[in-house]
């Protein structure tokens, strides 16, 4: 399996998101390292669009090859068509792979391995990091312009919570992937996909720099943790 990590370098947000230091060290490299100690990861490839970047994942031990198309790494470019377009170019169509955004630092190794065994047992086309919903959406409710509420699922609200289908949400941390996913003009996909949950503690989905000081302070208890075992 081939480990696909996509590291832009534009982020309006968070300037230099990618390769900011967390920990004293670029969050793209936590990752790197990380997914480099897995036995069943044999490479670890960084797609990007930028020198820096660039000079600083082969630093930590990743395969960059030619920078990426600036077509491929705008604000509008989703994991659907790196899949597609970006991905064959470091996996080849026998291969299954694993891509993991550059910001999934506190992702640890027990979590890929107990994903991975998911993965091989169950033989999905997809297997997707997920986290559950704290409140089940099937209680939903859809606000108008004038501040009226209305529920989506109107014969939901006479269930009980513990009652209702169990619901998880793209965490948007890791996919792993069949090669037969290579190609595909669905990418990801709506078949065939298996749901990792993650604990919601490590699932944070870095955009803004409140995310980013979450984000810290979540490493830091984790360091902490793991320092004492």
């Amino acid at each position: 399996m081939i480990a696909y990590i996509p590291a832009r370098g534009g982020s309006k947000r968070i300037p230099r998101k990618n390769i900011k230091k967390l920990g004293g060290k670029p969050i793209v490299a936590h990752v790197i390292e990380t997914v480099k100690s897995l036995d069943f990861i044999r490479k670890v490839c960084v797609s990007t669009d930028d020198t820096e970047i660039q000079d600083i994942v082969i630093k930590y031990g990743a395969e960059t090859g030619a920078l990426r198309a600036s077509k491929l790494a705008d604000d509008f470019v989703d994991c659907v068509t790196l899949i597609k377009d970006d991905v064959p170019r470091f996996v080849n169509d026998s291969e299954d792979f694993l891509m993991i955004l550059p910001t999934a630092a506190l992702v640890q190794v027990n979590h890929y391995y107990a994903a991975y065994a998911l993965f091989k047992e169950r033989t999905p086309q997809v297997l997707m990091s997920t986290v559950g919903y704290p409140i089940s959406p099937f209680w939903a409710m859809v606000l108008d312009e004038n501040g009226f509420c209305k529920p989506v699922h109107p014969e939901s609200l006479k269930i009980r919570s513990q009652d209702l289908p169990s619901t998880c949400v793209d965490a948007g941390l890791f996919y792993m992937m069949s090669k037969n996913r290579l190609h595909r003009e669905e990418g990801l996909g709506h078949d065939n996909i298996l749901a990792y949950i993650i604990p919601s503690d490590i699932a944070v989905d870095v955009d803004t720099p409140a995310d980013w000081e979450q984000l810290e302070i979540l490493y830091e208890k984790q360091k902490r943790v793991n320092d004492l075992l």
